[in-house]
């Protein structure tokens, strides 16, 4: 609902707040009075998701029942399940295709970070946190396990993402072609750096250095409207917009990357990104 929030530049439980966002509407959602999201005055950015319109369905494809609205059009899906503390176990995501990348939050505890899996990690056993700078780290397959599939994700006795008794929620995104990409590239160190196809033009670009650790980056349309998109965020801080970088230009295409800085042009790294479009002379999946 909501009044739920969970942070992502933090392990905190999930909490209730009726003063931030209060509801989902048809057409958008609703705020209340909380500086943090209605700050009077205050400069505010958005990236929205459309699942199921809030239609939910119980889904039996794992070996736990997991609660879905998916998608399937736009490639998203939102998940809800309880863990059971067993090793080898999975859960259905509704995509109907395999997920590219899967962020994973448990909801009733501060002591598990956001983890973030990615089809290009080294390996289906790694994985990354979206609440801090770190590399990718190998979960010895007690955490994400190559039991991902056209229908289920697999996963381990971690408490990461599947702690006995423990709420879970995971954001499920597979590459639909010319509304998202979800791949990798590696770092060249300079100014003039790798362009990267997404078949597509770019509205929102989310970066990580898989290799070592920096922090994830995001760039988007709204608050850069031309090129290069200098103003980028952390999802993995509570910074405010920064603009001291280079930046990235956004191509019709794809992507470039315009600075040689760690965060997303370290030479010899490998990053892994999110990218969707939304262009507003073309409808989108709905």
């Amino acid at each position: 609902g909501g009044s739920k929030r969970i942070v992502s530049n933090s392990s905190n439980a999930e909490t209730t707040d009726v003063n931030r966002l209060t509801s989902f509407d048809t057409g958008g959602f609703t705020l209340g009075t909380d500086g943090d999201c209605n700050g009077d005055g205050k400069d505010f950015v958005a990236w929205c998701f459309k699942a199921n319109g809030g239609t939910t369905s119980s889904n039996t494809d794992g070996t736990i029942t997991s609660t879905v609205q998916a998608n399937t059009d736009a490639g998203f899906s939102i998940v809800k399940y309880v863990g059971n503390g067993s090793a080898s176990q999975t859960y259905g995501h509704g995509l109907g295709v395999k997920p590219d990348m899967i962020i994973t939050k448990e909801l009733d505890s501060a002591t598990y970070a956001w983890t973030v899996w990615h089809k290009d990690l080294t390996s289906d056993n790694y994985f990354l946190k979206l609440n801090a700078s770190d590399a990718q780290g190998d979960g010895l397959g007690t955490a994400f396990n190559s039991g991902i599939s056209s229908s289920v994700v697999g996963i381990g006795n971690s408490g990461q993402v599947n702690k006995n008794s423990s709420n879970y929620i995971s954001y499920c995104f597979a590459d639909i072609d010319g509304f998202s990409k979800i791949g990798s590239y590696t770092g060249n160190g300079s100014n003039d750096g790798p362009i990267v196809e997404t078949g597509f033009e770019p509205a929102f670009v989310m970066i990580k250095d898989a290799s070592e650790a920096h922090s994830w980056t995001i760039h988007d349309n709204a608050r850069d409207t031309t090129n290069p998109r200098k103003k980028y965020v952390l999802p993995s801080a509570s910074n405010v917009e920064a603009a001291d970088l280079n930046g990235i230009n956004f191509y019709s295409n794809g992507f470039q990357l315009l600075d040689d800085y760690q965060y997303y042009n370290k030479s010899g790294n490998t990053y892994i990104y999110i990218a969707f479009a939304a262009d507003p002379d073309t409808e989108a999946p709905t």
